[in-house]
Order: structure tokens, then sequence, then C-alpha cells
């Protein structure tokens, strides 16, 4: 049985042989699918992450919730294995987090037990199969901000080639995501 870190190392390899033109139109198409979800509708807070190098775009995903009235909140890596979500009011409010990843340039933390308001997830992934299971990077940070909220909607974005054709490896820490969006559709 392959190990997680294995197939890590082998879907990034498949999703940074995309080219740019194709995850600019992958993420198009992913962004479209998402804005026809219900959840995404009726939410008035988005969790989201800034892309980084070969994710699924964010961008237009952000302005165009920024642009709809939503609260943008997005991740900011505070401490070993410590994840929280900041607000993000522009996009030009950005700078190098941890390991170099994008973060928002704020103080104001989401705090949901102060917000009435309905909010859902949109987390990157390395890897995802026909179950859902989803792989991250190996640290286990929305696994362990996910497990505090059990109502929270989880979608995942992610490309069709970085599908895993068998059962990805799963642990009870694992949180799988409600949806999964790729290019082709929602799973």
């Amino acid at each position: 049985m392959e190990t997680k870190k294995n197939i890590r190392k082998e879907l990034l390899k498949k999703r940074n042989t995309l080219t740019e033109e194709q995850r600019e139109k992958y993420s198009k198409l992913i962004q479209e699918t998402l804005f026809l979800l219900p959840e995404y509708a009726a939410s008035k807070i988005i969790l989201i992450y800034i892309s980084y190098q070969s994710e699924v775009s964010t961008t237009e995903i952000i302005s165009h919730a920024l642009k709809e009235g939503k609260k943008v909140f997005c991740p900011k890596v505070l401490d070993a294995g410590i994840m929280e979500f900041y607000e993000l009011t522009s996009l030009e409010d950005v700078i190098c987090g941890y390991k170099n990843i994008p973060e928002p340039n704020t103080t104001t933390a989401f705090c949901p037990e102060t917000e009435n308001s309905k909010f859902i997830m949109l987390m990157p992934l390395v890897g995802f199969d026909i179950r859902k299971n989803r792989l991250g990077y190996g640290g286990g940070f929305y696994d362990r901000y996910i497990s505090k909220f059990s109502q929270l909607k989880k979608i995942a974005l992610a490309f069709e080639c970085q599908k895993y054709e068998n059962i990805l490896p799963f642990e009870k820490t694992d949180r799988k995501p409600d949806h999964i969006i790729t290019e082709r559709g929602l799973y």
C-alpha cells in the first residue's frame, strides 16, 4: 500500500504539470460550479484559502464574495499546527506568511461564537478519492480546525488530475469535505 507521502508527491507532480492556461480555465469552471451551489449563495461568511502555486485559483472567488457583501476570512498559521482565520477586505491586503503562503495582513479574527450568519469553508487539497477522502499537505491544519465545528459546510476545490484512482489511506483524525468541486463538476 502506498504511503500518504508518496501519494502526495505523485499528485502534486500531476497538478504541477498543468499549464497556467489550463489552471486558469479549470479554475473558472470550478468557480462557476461553486457560484451555483445553494450553500455558497446562502452564506454570509466564507472561510477560504488564498491560492498558492499550482492550487485552484481563489482570486476571483474572493473578489466575487467581497462584491456580494460577504465577509471573507483566510487562514493564518499562528504556531506549530495552529491555524486561525482572519478577515480579508481586499486582495491588496495580503502578505507572505508561513512557508511563504499568502495570508491576510489583518488582526480581525473569525469568531464563530459571535457570528449568527451562515458560513462555509472552501479548502485546498492535494488529492481526493471517490469517497471524498481528502489528502492535504500533511500538516493537519485543516483537520484540527474543522474538528471544532461539526456543522461547518466544507467544500474542497481541486483539479480532476488530483483524483486518486484507489481509496486514499484514511485516519480517524482526517476530516472529509461535504463536496469536492473540479472542472468536471461536483463530487
